[in-house]
């Protein structure tokens, strides 16, 4: 694991973590800068910059954040402001956010919550209201025809 702060006149001041592609790291990182993963990270990351994880990255475990970016793959619990998931990315778990983007091809299986969302599902509801009153059997196509017509 590598940790920067370089100054530059030019460029000015960048601070990153960064885990490189041969590198596996158990525990938990918090910082006020970015967090960059091309290698394996399991625990828990709090930084209020943005995490990314590379397309060879894995991150398992618990990620608070202001962005995360993925393109690699994330299996656990994702609270940010903004998730973009990539086309190379795949998110397992849940993610609680404000805003999200998925490219075509990326991948997400898991929970969803939307921070601030006042919107809430009347499904389960609706069915036990009416669950008596809708056969859902599937009913082969040839099974609803009279006998003769078969």
């Amino acid at each position: 694991m590598g940790i920067f702060n370089k100054k530059n006149s030019k460029l000015g001041s960048y601070n990153a973590t960064i885990i490189a592609d041969d590198c596996n790291v158990v525990g938990g990182i918090t910082t006020q800068s970015d967090v960059m993963i091309n290698g394996k990270f399991e625990g828990a990351i709090s930084s209020n910059q943005t995490v990314t994880v590379g397309e060879k990255g894995e991150l398992y475990g618990e990620v608070k954040t202001d962005i995360i970016v993925i393109g690699g793959l994330v299996d656990g619990v994702i609270d940010a402001n903004m998730i973009h998931i990539l086309s190379t990315g795949r998110a397992v778990g849940q993610l609680i956010y404000s805003k999200i983007t998925v490219e075509e091809n990326g991948f997400f299986d898991g929970k969803t919550v939307v921070k601030g969302n006042s919107l809430q599902s009347r499904y389960i509801e609706i069915e036990n209201k009416y669950h008596n009153l809708v056969d859902t059997k599937i009913v082969h196509p040839d099974a609803a025809l009279p006998k003769n017509k078969k």
